[in-house]
């Protein structure tokens, strides 16, 4: 362990970093000053941190990695890193990790109870309870999941998850994912798409597990939703922007789908405008017991808090040790890294 203290920066929502402090000892300096936008960050931290541990707030982008002199690191609090340029940061040296397995059975768990919430109408029924409703018949969406089709759009660690689940459920899995290689359906025991419209026209349930990239962007758009079973559900525990939200307003009201249970929004939290936002909270009619929103919070228990804190700790303190990161994201740009320099 070297003596030179080393500085972290922890720009935002951590006011206590005891997880941080606890891995990184007293050789690291941790500054977390909770900040509510990124321009409440002096100019002055950014240039004397040795590495940066950031989370999906605020935008890391080119113009912020100019000023980060020392910085060895940055670290993306999370699963997704598209709040950060990771092309630039490679170019200028910046090795730039994520932290992709700390939630894999949280969101996997959330996204199969959604699935679980509509196929049995729990949330309808309570309503209907809640009102002095004994009664069940009006539920729409209730349905036998055993027999019936879960379609998983990326089968990474929580796509598998999700699968390895619904089988438990005695429900067929297929899947979409162009990027596996040959051969994992059969190791799993699922069944493979080669296309994205077989998929969608072939599931009772479709739940989305992709990263937001350019390709993936309203990925799920007015073609998506059209091309699916009719009566379907649809799961989105991934990100809000790869889906086109008018047209999943559309699908909901012409009765395309069955319902959808969503984790994410494009913008969170959601317009107070935006149509179907608007015609779930007024409780209209067409859209009761067909819809629900949970507020970015698949991810979170305390010990998948603990955890995903515990590792990005860990990975910063590698890297500034000089050890080659394990979940570097940005390696094919990544020049001259500045973590092997003395």
């Amino acid at each position: 362990m070297t003596d030179v203290a080393h500085t972290v920066l922890i720009p935002e929502g951590i006011p206590d970093p005891d997880i941080e402090r606890e891995v990184f000892g007293d050789a690291f300096t941790i500054v977390a000053p909770a900040a509510a936008k990124i321009e409440e960050i002096p100019a002055d931290l950014w240039r004397r941190a040795d590495a940066v541990m950031g989370r999906r707030h605020f935008t890391y982008d080119a113009g912020l990695m100019e000023t980060l002199a020392r910085c060895k690191l940055i670290i993306r609090m999370g699963v997704g890193f598209d709040n950060i340029d990771i092309q630039r940061a490679g170019e200028l040296g910046i090795a730039v990790s994520n932290v992709p397995d700390y939630c894999t059975t949280d969101v996997a768990d959330h996204a199969v109870g959604l699935m679980l919430g509509f196929a049995r109408g729990i949330l309808d029924l309570s309503a209907l309870v809640r009102k002095k409703q004994w009664r069940w018949e009006q539920t729409s969406t209730l349905r036998r999941l055993a027999g019936s089709t879960l379609g998983i759009i990326g089968l990474g660690r929580i796509g598998t998850a999700v699968a390895m689940r619904a089988r438990g459920l005695e429900m067929k899995v297929l899947f979409y994912d162009p990027y596996l290689r040959e051969g994992i359906d059969k190791s799993l025991g699922l069944g493979r798409c080669y296309e994205l419209k077989e998929l969608l026209a072939g599931s009772d349930v479709l739940s989305m597990h992709v990263p937001l990239t350019d390709e993936t962007r309203d990925m799920a758009d007015e073609e998506f939703f059209s091309a699916m079973k009719p009566g379907a559900l649809f799961i989105n525990t991934a990100r809000g922007k790869i889906m086109d939200v008018s047209a999943l307003y559309n699908a909901l009201r012409s009765g395309r789908l069955s319902a959808a249970g969503l984790d994410v929004w494009p913008v969170e939290p959601p317009p107070e405008n935006d149509p179907l936002i608007q015609a779930w909270r007024a409780g209209e009619p067409w859209i009761r017991g067909r819809f629900t929103l949970t507020p970015h919070a698949a991810f979170f228990c305390r010990d998948s808090w603990k955890e995903l804190r515990t590792k990005a700790a860990q990975e910063v303190k590698r890297v500034l040790q000089g050890e080659k990161p394990r979940a570097c994201v940005n390696e094919e740009w990544l020049v001259n890294p500045r973590y092997l320099k003395a």
